[in-house]
């Protein structure tokens, strides 16, 4: 094999990305669109080739080895977004915008820790707070197991043991001593909350319809329940269940699709593995594809009069 030709792993990289369908959004094809459900189904095969990014990425092992923990956190997110894409997609086809705008909000939340820890891959205190901020719950549990068994004078019971067992366990996987996590709430990992770190990878504007919105239906407060969950007769201020499922919208799934890629080619400049130039261009190309297509729903939104 000459220098010019690619290894084993770059022929495998380069088969993987091969091997991904590319979504036509060409106008050509938009043009023909008279409906929203049209672009909700242009919107789900461009999530489809965004997952397929993400599934590659995720099985990106650095110099074909296993990760060690920082490396994990990094690419245990990026499995989470694949599997969170999935689910909602599921959701999106199922016609069930409740729960798609749930797991959309997950899903942005995912994004936003893996590119605030991408930005911050030098600095191991900041993996340190995510995991012993993530402990928390942990170190309450053992504080509370340990308080009863002084109680008991110590005796343990068999549930104390394996709780307790389970709990050393998760440590030393960590790589922490549990009593390294926070006891009182604290404000939150690397002392940012996630606006905060939302805007420190540009994405403040993002967090205010894709972030702080979908909350609502993640909390259950009262207007995810005069949106999705009441029949409302505002002349009357009465109000009746409402068990239909609301159809998505493709805003969510484009949302997604665009902030995805992004966290996506972070990951794979941070691995710096594969032929870069070769990445550059795909997710160039799928970025534009996706900004085509919600270009011409905005298009179509206002031609028809929706809102």
């Amino acid at each position: 094999m000459t220098s010019s030709e690619p290894d084993d792993n770059a022929k495998a990289f380069l088969d993987a990305f091969d091997n991904i369908r590319r979504t036509d959004a060409s106008v050509s094809r938009t043009n023909k669109f008279d409906s929203e459900d049209d672009y909700n189904g242009l919107s789900v095969e461009l999530l489809v080739e965004v997952g397929s990014f993400i599934f590659v990425a995720a099985c990106m092992l650095p110099h074909g080895r296993r990760w060690s923990r920082n490396e994990a956190i990094l690419g245990g997110h990026v499995v989470r977004l694949y599997k969170l894409i999935s689910a909602l997609l599921d959701q999106i086809c199922q016609r069930r915008r409740e729960i798609a705008f749930i797991i959309g909000r997950l899903a942005f939340e995912c994004i936003v820790n893996l590119r605030f820890l991408l930005k911050n891959v030098d600095d191991p205190s900041v993996f340190n707070s995510y995991v012993t901020y993530s402990l928390k719950t942990e170190r309450r549990l053992q504080d509370k197991i340990e308080e009863r068994i002084a109680n008991r004078e110590g005796q343990v019971l068999p549930v104390e043991t394996r709780m307790l067992n389970s709990i050393a366990r998760v440590a030393k996987a960590s790589g922490v001593r549990i009593e390294d996590a926070p006891t009182s709430r604290p404000r939150e990992w690397a002392d940012k909350n996630i606006f905060e770190k939302a805007e420190s990878v540009g994405l403040g504007q993002a967090y205010l319809g894709t972030f702080r919105g979908p909350s609502a239906s993640i909390h259950g407060n009262w207007m995810d329940l005069l949106e999705f969950q009441l029949d409302t007769d505002h002349d009357e201020g009465t109000f009746a269940p409402s068990f239909e499922w609301r159809n998505p919208r493709p805003q969510i799934a484009q949302t997604i699709a665009h902030l995805a890629v992004e966290a996506a080619r972070d990951y794979f400049d941070y691995l710096g593995e594969g032929p870069l130039d070769f990445i550059d261009e795909r997710f160039d190309d799928l970025s534009s594809r996706i900004q085509q297509a919600m270009r011409a729903h905005e298009e179509f939104l206002v031609k028809s009069g929706a809102v």
